[in-house]
């Protein structure tokens, strides 16, 4: 009986290293392997680096002018966008500055991105899509965004052009 014992258990911690080995190889292939693959298969524009933008725009019920400015920086493996977004805000009332994460895709030319806050308290979330223009050069667009104040969709246009340090 012992001997039976010792062979079950045996062959259940066989099985257990068997799967952790198996999960382990799977979880290398599907985060280094096929993204390296992906990346070095990829014959499109990249458009990885810092980009940077400033608008000044009018709210037309209260005739205030109010100034924008962006930073984006995007890392991008093939298709696929991430990275982080800067948005500073100025007006006569207020001046602040939003920091979000970054995701997306790009497709012939047209990005779409997503924008989540990175401090967990700020529920403004947006989207932006973006076409590529002048050779690669500049992004241009519009970035929808929850505002918070009046609760609605409001948009404001988004021209980047890609920064000189990149």
């Amino acid at each position: 009986m012992s001997i039976l014992l010792e062979q079950g258990v045996i062959g259940i911690v066989t099985g257990i290293c068997t799967t952790v080995v198996l999960y382990l190889i799977k979880v290398a292939w599907t985060a280094k392997v096929v993204p390296f693959l992906v990346a070095t298969r990829y014959q499109g524009v990249k458009i990885d680096g810092q980009w940077v933008g400033s608008g000044k725009n009018e709210d037309p019920e209260k005739g205030d002018v109010f100034e924008t400015e962006f930073s984006l920086f995007l890392s991008q493996n093939a298709h696929q966008l991430s990275g982080s977004f800067l948005f500073k805000f100025k007006n006569p009332q207020k001046d602040f500055n939003l920091d979000f994460d970054v995701g997306g895709y790009m497709w012939e030319g047209y990005v779409t991105l997503n924008f989540t806050p990175k401090d967990k308290r700020v529920t403004s979330y947006a989207t932006a899509l973006v076409k590529l223009h002048d050779g690669g050069h500049t992004l241009i667009g519009t970035w929808l965004f929850r505002d918070v104040i009046s609760e609605f969709v409001n948009q404001v246009p988004l021209i980047l052009v890609r920064s000189q340090n990149s």
